[in-house]
């Protein structure tokens, strides 16, 4: 059986998304103290925004259309934002140093860059274009911050 998504549904999984990754940086960012701090703390703001700006659209659509997300496609939206963006192996631990968290955060902001591309065309039937390239370029922006951080931090440590 396929599972036909509506912009609804990938709206709503778009806000578990960055909601998660909001939680994902607040609690990262509860762990550490400086520049660290701050560099997750910015992150969990930005996914927060995202996810306030999919809230608009989809509270917009439902008016305009409504179109209620079904539970079958949430079910599996949800699987999918957890078992393939969230997965078990991103999940921050205590004993998780400040270059451990880096890497966990990169694999989810690549995995989510990934999510939104495969979506795209669904969410551009309902979003301006640009907007939806600026979120991807955001979501990019996050990959490569992440990425030079660890970068700086390896070569200060020398393990560059």
């Amino acid at each position: 059986m396929s599972i036909v998504l509506s912009a609804v549904d990938v709206f709503s999984a778009a806000i578990l998304l960055e909601e998660r990754g909001a939680r994902f940086y607040s609690e990262s960012a509860a762990r550490f103290r400086g520049e660290e701090k701050k560099l997750l703390s910015g992150l969990a703001s930005m996914e927060r925004t995202h996810a306030e700006r999919f809230r608009t659209i989809l509270d917009g659509l439902s008016r305009s259309t409504g179109e209620e997300a079904d539970a079958e496609s949430q079910a599996y939206l949800k699987t999918l934002t957890e078992d393939r963006i969230f997965t078990e192996a991103v999940t921050p631990d205590e004993g998780d140093t400040f270059p451990g968290i880096l890497e966990k955060a990169i694999t989810v902001e690549k995995n989510s860059v990934f999510f939104y591309t495969a979506v795209k065309d669904t969410l551009a039937s309902k979003m301006d274009g640009a907007d939806i390239d600026r979120l991807i370029r955001e979501e990019i922006g996050h990959f490569q911050s992440l990425t030079d951080t660890l970068q700086r931090r390896r070569e200060r440590e020398g393990k560059a």
